[in-house]
């Protein structure tokens, strides 16, 4: 064997031996695969889908006013904005829509409405703007939950009529 194809063989096999030995130690990046979405499905009419996702999304812009609040202390804007999400909040889905949504979906945008009151009642009584960042933790905790269980869907032939 010529000395040139000598040293691509030794490089090869050095190559190979690095390989197997990372191969065998576990210490090999693996590419994630996309696994197909598992979350369960929540099948809703269009307009009901979208007075869900906008609850949704009043909640984190509730959220935006209360982190934007808690620098400055200012625990009767934390008491307002949170109020508005409150339980009084949840009165605001229809009963139509509600019905269709699985209990374990209601027990967690239930426990949020719930929180954000203790929200307000806490920053009202307690003052105290680390208590509202750990209960504000709390809520994310839920929200995460959440996203993580379900998807919204709009169910076949559900397109509202125009």
């Amino acid at each position: 064997m010529k000395p040139k194809y000598k040293h691509i063989v030794a490089v090869t096999f050095g190559a190979v031996l690095l390989a197997g030995a990372a191969l065998a130690s576990g210490s090999t990046k693996h590419v994630p695969v996309k696994q197909a979405d598992q979350r369960a499905p929540l099948v809703l009419l269009d307009a009901e889908r979208h007075i869900v996702l906008e609850e949704m999304r009043n909640f984190l812009a509730v959220l935006q006013i209360i982190t934007d609040a808690l620098p400055r202390e200012d625990m009767k804007e934390i008491a307002r904005a949170a109020r508005t999400m409150g339980s009084g909040a949840a009165n605001e889905i229809p009963p139509v829509t509600v019905a269709k949504l699985p209990e374990e979906f209601k027990v967690l945008a239930g426990g949020v409405h719930t929180l954000f009151d203790l929200i307000a009642l806490d920053a009202e009584s307690l003052a105290d703007p680390k208590h509202t960042v750990s209960q504000v933790s709390e809520l994310l905790q839920k929200c995460n939950a959440c996203h993580g269980i379900y998807q919204i869907k709009v169910g076949p032939g559900a397109k509202a009529k125009k």
